[in-house]
C-alpha cells in the first residue's frame, strides 16, 4: 500500500512546474481535446495552482492519452481504484491542520488556496484532489508497466534515471503518434 501511494505520489509529480496566468479563461473553456475528449480550464484548475495551468496542459494530455490507452487495451486497474475509494479519506491525515512550523503552513499552502478559490474546505479538496490524481496516476501506471514490460516496483535505485526516461519516450511518442488527434485551445 504504501510503496503504491509513493509511486502514485511521484507519477503525480510529472505534472508540476513553471508559472503562468490563466486568468483570461473561464473554467468551462476548452483547455484541449484529446482524441475526442475535452480537457477544461476549470478541471486544470482543479488540479493546479492558476499560474501553474499552463505549464501543466502538456503533461495532461499525455496522462490523457495514457489513461485513454490503458482502457482501449482493457488493463485492470479495478483493485487500484478500489484501493483509492477505500483510502481516499486518510489523505487528510496527511495535511498538517495543527502545526505551525514553517513547513506545515507551505504545504498547508496550496490545498487551502485552493479550497477557498473552489468554496470548498481544504479537507474536501484534498481528499478530491488525491481522487483524481490517483485515478489517473493508476491508469498511467498500468499503461506504462503494459508497454515497457517492467513493474515500477521492479525498478533498482540506481535505474530510476533510466527507467524514466524510457517512461518520457513512450508518453512522448504517444502523443506524437495522436498528434493529429489532439487541439489546444489555451497557450
Amino acid at each position: 500500500m504504501k510503496r503504491f501511494a509513493r509511486v502514485m505520489f511521484l507519477s503525480c509529480l510529472m505534472f508540476l512546474a513553471g508559472c503562468n496566468s490563466i486568468s483570461k479563461y473561464e473554467d468551462d473553456d476548452v483547455a484541449a481535446i484529446v482524441r475526442g475528449e475535452e480537457i477544461t480550464v476549470g478541471e486544470l484548475r482543479f488540479l493546479y495552482a492558476d499560474d501553474q495551468v499552463l505549464d501543466n496542459l502538456d503533461g495532461m494530455i499525455k496522462a490523457t492519452l495514457a489513461v485513454q490507452e490503458a482502457k482501449r487495451l482493457n488493463l485492470d486497474v479495478s483493485d487500484k481504484l478500489q484501493e483509492i475509494q477505500e483510502t481516499k479519506s486518510s489523505a487528510v491525515e496527511l495535511y498538517p491542520k495543527d502545526d505551525d512550523s514553517e513547513m506545515a503552513k507551505e504545504l498547508r499552502q496550496f490545498p487551502e488556496s485552493q479550497a477557498k478559490k473552489l468554496n470548498m474546505n481544504p479537507e474536501e479538496y484534498i481528499v478530491k484532489h488525491y481522487e483524481i490524481m490517483n485515478e489517473i496516476s493508476a491508469y498511467m501506471v498500468a499503461y506504462i508497466e503494459e508497454k515497457l514490460g517492467q513493474s515500477f516496483e521492479s525498478v533498482e535505485v540506481d535505474d530510476v534515471e533510466e527507467f524514466d526516461k524510457k517512461i518520457n519516450q513512450l508518453l512522448d511518442k504517444l502523443v506524437d503518434d495522436h498528434k493529429d488527434e489532439i487541439e489546444k485551445f489555451i497557450k
